[in-house]
């Protein structure tokens, strides 16, 4: 049955391994992973270019994958540096909020009383607006140049341009070849074959244009896929492993809130196209088979912030933030199911749960912080007790979380020295 059904099959750690040290193996970075790189440190930017480094000659890279990159550039830099900029900013205004109580509040008549007071307050006040200054200007606004491209030449495009040079396939000939994927793409989207038809309803009048060609933007993963599989047609018997950040349903096949795998409708199509072998992993997962499989020996920490920068693209995916209901105002997202932590045995089982947990951390992490400063107008439809028992949620959830983190981080490191201790007496 297998081989017949070999799409709704998984691929063991084994194969996993020999795929990742393979030379007919095929890495495919996505869009999102490469405008991932504006979202981090530099230090832990410059790790991922060094694993991209060594695995360049097996790195292809999709036409609209690139496009979607140039595409997207620009905003990701604002994006980024204003999200810096937020910080200092709430900072002071919570600091004047402090003021406006300190001295127009209940304790204005207890300050009256002490000619010296209003003084000693006013100079604690500047105090601690010089420290958030000085901080500012040492650990906010370095960060902000680092990638302000919008004003400096931008030096992260240049290394992608570096390792990109000679492996990016072909575009579109005619406007009869994107034609010809609307129409089959319609039709896909229709009988929920992927990728790409949970982005339809979002970008259904969305439509842009390159190089003579007219793209609708509802097929645009759809266009990236065709072009994985026209070249991996190309290359029969290779693996593939597409490394992306779209953790959305036509993609991935998800129960009880846990990622199985890649949806079944890729393994079975890029297998009939040619691929030996098909792997769908986020950054997260990928970042650890490279550790185990490349020796990469990134940090987790690294690890960790490069997850953290990827799930601003992942809570837009995920409908997180608030969206617009036309009158009706916001609306709280669906939540995602709740995980569970039995039956842990080995580290591989963790990777994913981990990564899910991490991402729903800092999704209910940007949640919360909406609904701190949005303006009021914006919530008018939002009654008060709603809105604080939100709050309330999401504060509980945040620390129940973050010991789940915590429980899996601790039980990860016991299985690699359980491992490592079991390796060595099969040594010895």
């Amino acid at each position: 049955m297998q081989n017949s059904f070999s799409g709704f099959y998984g691929i063991s750690e084994d194969s996993i391994g020999t795929m990742f040290t393979s030379e007919n193996t095929i890495f495919i970075f996505d869009a999102n992973i490469l405008l991932t790189l504006y979202r981090c440190e530099e230090e832990t930017r410059n790790r991922f270019f060094e694993i991209w480094e060594n695995i360049k000659e097996q790195c292809w890279f999709p036409h609209h994958v690139c496009l979607e990159y140039q595409r997207n550039r620009l905003k990701v830099v604002k994006d980024s540096r204003d999200a810096l900029e937020k910080i200092p900013k709430k900072i002071k205004a919570s600091i004047n909020e402090l003021k406006t109580q300190v001295f127009d509040g209940e304790h204005n008549q207890t300050i009256s009383r002490y000619s010296n007071l209003k003084g000693e307050l006013n100079t604690i006040f500047s105090q601690i607006e010089n420290i958030v200054n000085e901080f500012s200007a040492n650990h906010i606004d370095i960060r902000k140049s680092n990638i302000d491209f919008l004003k400096n030449h931008d030096v992260i495009r240049d290394k992608i341009d570096v390792l990109t040079e000679g492996r990016i396939g072909s575009a579109p000939n005619e406007q009869k070849v994107v034609d010809d994927l609307n129409k089959s793409g319609k039709i896909r989207y229709k009988y929920k074959v992927g990728p790409g038809f949970d982005d339809s309803a979002d970008k259904k009048e969305s439509f842009y244009s390159f190089d003579g060609i007219n793209y609708d933007a509802e097929y645009g993963d759809y266009y990236v896929w065709s072009q994985i599989l026209e070249y991996v047609g190309s290359k029969p018997g290779s693996n593939v492993v597409y490394v992306s950040n779209d953790a959305k349903s036509d993609f991935y096949y998800k129960i009880e809130g846990k990622i199985r795998g890649p949806n079944e409708s890729l393994r079975t199509e890029i297998k009939k196209h040619g691929a030996a072998e098909f792997l769908l992993q986020n950054i997260d997962t990928f970042l650890h088979h490279a550790n185990n499989h490349l020796n990469a020996r990134i940090d987790e920490a690294v690890i960790t912030e490069l997850t953290n920068a990827s799930t601003v693209n992942a809570t837009d995916s995920l409908s997180i933030k608030y969206k617009r209901n036309g009158k009706r105002g916001f609306k709280y997202p669906v939540e995602i199911n709740h995980l569970h932590l039995g039956d842990i045995e080995n580290v591989e089982q963790i990777y994913p749960i981990y990564s899910e947990y991490q991402q729903r951390l800092n999704a209910y992490k940007l949640e919360l912080d909406e609904i701190d400063t949005a303006p009021l107008e914006e919530l008018e439809s939002l009654q008060g007790s709603e809105l604080m028992a939100r709050k309330r949620y999401l504060t509980l959830n945040i620390s129940l979380l973050k010991n789940r983190l915590d429980f899996l981080g601790n039980r990860m490191a016991y299985l690699q020295e359980a491992e490592a201790i079991q390796q060595l007496c099969e040594n010895e």
